[in-house]
């Protein structure tokens, strides 16, 4: 396969959505606050963070309307359009029901959807794009193994597998990035390094898979919403991104390894996302065999370190490290 040649510069990529979310939340920001979009903390957090409660909220609203734009220009400017379609429905679908569940939670019901509501809406949209991406797209779906650059195509008894994995697997990311979206500029910071390490993972790729150019594209549009998000979000924050944001950054973090090829480099990659998943689970499943007993001061884990005495700033800064040195091992990999 020939290398891919980008047709629009990876620096538009990033600057646009920057700029473009920093001007939308310029502009929204006082909207936000006159609909009374506001976010309620929830009571079994950190008691530290009563004080945010009345932040406003639906911070998403600022930096996926650049993420629509730039998608949309780079489909214009001739970037494989069935790719970056792909990889927007999906990330918008899950936004969607994230900013529903936003919605009812400030004008509603402070509980949102229902877990069973919420899991039957994400796991929908998770099972269209599995049956599209396995079983109707033209292009062969491939997994690519690490260090030895081996080959797997997903086919025969292998694509039932491949598909309930693909199900699961985007579930699962989407809900860990949103657990990780708890501390001021947390997710924001985490996401913006993962992405960058996605375009780089994609411009490593580019002469071995079809869609590493757009996958490439669409994690440095996100890069540079989460930057100019970061802008507002960072401690102390000026508006939270919601449910509508994590779950997005999730479900496209998702979306774009699978079609690299590579969605077992989250395990490296996004070591933050997973310990963060795990540390819930732990916690649960400690706390109901024991009786009420707990491994962690609170889960997810950026709560045991604030109990334990950590500002929100210097969990955001080692927990970006700690991404750094993890997206670092993940370019080793491929």
């Amino acid at each position: 396969m020939m290398p891919y040649v980008m047709a629009v510069s990876p620096l538009f990529s990033f600057i646009f959505p920057f700029i473009l979310t920093v001007l939308l939340g310029l502009a929204g920001l006082p909207l936000l606050r006159r609909l009374q979009l506001r976010q309620t903390v929830r009571e079994d957090g950190p008691k530290s963070h009563y004080v945010k409660s009345g932040t406003p909220t639906f911070g998403a609203l600022f930096f996926l309307p650049s993420l629509i734009l730039g998608t949309i220009i780079l489909m214009i400017r001739h970037e494989p359009v069935r790719d970056l379609l792909l990889m927007l429905l999906l990330t918008l679908s899950y936004a969607a029901v994230g900013i529903i569940d936003d919605y009812i939670k400030v004008k509603v019901d402070k509980k949102g959807l229902s877990v069973r509501q919420k899991t039957i809406l994400l796991t929908v949209f998770a099972v269209l794009f599995a049956v599209y991406f396995l079983f109707i797209s033209p292009d062969p779906v491939l997994l690519r193994l690490p260090f030895a650059g081996q080959v797997i195509v997903m086919d025969g008894w292998l694509k039932p597998l491949y598909f309930i994995f693909t199900i699961v697997f985007i579930f699962f990311i989407s809900n860990s990035v949103n657990l990780t979206d708890g501390v001021d500029g947390l997710a924001g910071s985490v996401t913006l390094i993962n992405t960058l390490a996605l375009a780089l993972y994609s411009w490593k790729l580019a002469d071995q898979v079809a869609a590493a150019g757009a996958a490439g594209h669409f994690a440095l549009l996100i890069a540079g919403g989460c930057l100019g998000f970061l802008v507002f979000n960072w401690h102390p924050a000026r508006v939270f991104m919601g449910d509508g944001g994590s779950q997005a950054l999730g479900a496209a973090l998702a979306v774009m390894t699978l079609l690299l090829g590579i969605p077992w480099i989250l395990l490296a990659a996004g070591f933050i996302y997973i310990i963060e998943s795990l540390s819930v689970i732990i916690q649960v499943a400690y706390f109901k065999k024991t009786g009420g007993r707990r491994i962690f001061r609170m889960s997810p884990i950026h709560h045991h370190y604030e109990l334990g005495g950590w500002s929100e700033i210097r969990i955001v800064l080692t927990f970006s490290l700690v991404s750094l040195v993890a997206c670092a091992v993940g370019w080793l990999l491929i």
